[in-house]
């Protein structure tokens, strides 16, 4: 019988690599070398066959064996909070620990049982009800100290500083360069000035999302967007403060019960007099990142060959012009990436100062602002900073409130909060 040439491994190893305790191993030993009789009995079939083990399991290049391990110090039960009621068990783990465990690990912790719920195992994604607890082991995560260093404590760890954020004890008016529009118990408005990310990457640092994290540390649940906007688009974001209005704002949207508004200068003069659809279909192009432009945009979104691509939709009517431009009210029908800009872009007229499908004006931000978000139970309306010849008149403010927020006071200041 020919030899194996499968690396072994100690019975230590083995277990470690598989997430188990090592009861049958009785530790390790060291590597005995085989006599030269053991070698023939083997080859001749005759002795005692080496062990197989099966290879340690997959992991992410950045985590070893070591990264994950029991920590001395028990760790308290996790208490699930109204807020937090209805999260999968994973997903209430993942934001309560934050980076402290892996999601791999995470899996294999519930999969095994060390994770209790009420005292009974659950599978990783059964539904958490408010006042359920949730015990963990003290499984924690070695970092070196570079990554120790970076690596912020999570936002809603046990512990944290601060009073959870509510209607009563949340921030009011403005918080880490964030406005506050509006917030109630279930979500707040946030207004977001153009060349903010909704969400950070590998690109951008900062973020809207970031900003809540900081705002509402420490909070049962930290607020979560629940739609985005382009970085140069200014305007109203809505973040969910529990995860049942998360799920209720994110059906909402996907079943178009958020009415969407837009307001955006345009080059040129518009050719319309009165409301007109734009229809077209579009599709998604991403550009390596030699062809990106100067903002940074890797996306960009063109005309579909006939019978491809999807279809968007926006309702367009001139509401001021001026000799070489227009200003355009634009209630969005559909959710495509960058429609807007594309479909006004396709007629001759982009948004001014929109890099990406027309061009840049030294000084000037993208002229495209979410004006108002209408709700079942209320509207939003919130009107852009632009200044100079862009400044709104406040006659048309006024009257855009009036037909797309009526109930609104014309005197409004923000910020509003709902007891």
């Amino acid at each position: 019988m020919p030899r194996s040439n499968r690396p072994a491994h100690d019975a230590q190893t083995h277990a470690e690599a598989h997430g188990k305790p090592n009861d049958d191993a009785g530790g390790t030993h060291d590597a005995v070398p085989a006599s030269a009789d053991s070698r023939t009995d083997r080859a001749k079939g005759t002795g005692p066959k080496p062990p197989v083990l099966k290879p340690p399991d997959a992991r992410p290049p950045d985590q070893k064996p070591s990264d994950v391990k029991l920590s001395a110090a028990p760790r308290a039960p996790l208490l699930v909070s109204p807020e937090e009621a209805g999260q999968k068990l994973l997903q209430f783990l993942q934001r309560r620990l934050g980076r402290e465990v892996p999601g791999s690990a995470l899996l294999r912790i519930i999969r095994t049982g060390e994770v209790r719920v009420d005292g009974g195992r659950k599978k990783p994604f059964f539904r958490l009800t408010a006042g359920q607890e949730v015990r963990v082991p003290p499984l924690t995560r070695t970092l070196d100290s570079a990554t120790a260093k970076q690596a912020p404590p999570p936002a809603s760890a046990p512990g944290a500083q601060g009073a959870p954020g509510s209607a009563e004890a949340g921030p009011a008016g403005t918080g880490p360069g964030l406005d506050l529009l509006f917030e109630s118990p279930g979500y707040v408005a946030v207004l977001k000035p153009a060349g903010l990310c909704s969400h950070a990457g590998t690109r951008h640092k900062d973020s809207v999302a970031d900003r809540l994290k900081a705002l509402y540390a420490g909070a049962a649940f930290v607020p979560v967007l629940t739609h985005r906007l382009d970085k140069d688009t200014s305007g109203i974001l809505l973040a969910a403060k529990t995860y049942a209005e998360l799920r209720r704002l994110n059906d909402l949207f996907a079943s178009r019960g958020v009415s969407k508004t837009y307001l955006a200068w345009v080059d040129g003069p518009w050719p319309g007099k009165g409301p007109e659809m734009m229809e077209d279909q579009l599709d998604r192009l991403d550009l390596a990142s030699e062809q990106a432009k100067g903002n940074g945009d890797r996306k960009k979104v063109l005309a579909a060959a006939e019978g491809e691509g999807k279809t968007a939709r926006a309702e367009v009517r001139p509401v001021l012009r001026k000799r070489q431009a227009t200003l355009l009210l634009v209630r969005l029908l559909t959710g495509r990436t960058h429609q807007i800009r594309v479909q006004l872009s396709l007629r001759g007229h982009p948004v001014i100062s929109d890099a990406v499908y027309g061009r840049k004006v030294r000084g000037v931000p993208m002229l495209l602002h979410a004006l108002c978000l209408r709700l079942p139970e209320r509207a939003l309306f919130a009107v852009p900073d632009w200044t100079g010849p862009f400044a709104l008149p406040e006659r048309l403010v006024e009257q855009l409130r009036a037909s797309l927020a009526p109930e609104q006071n014309a005197e409004q200041t923000p910020p509003q909060t709902e007891n």
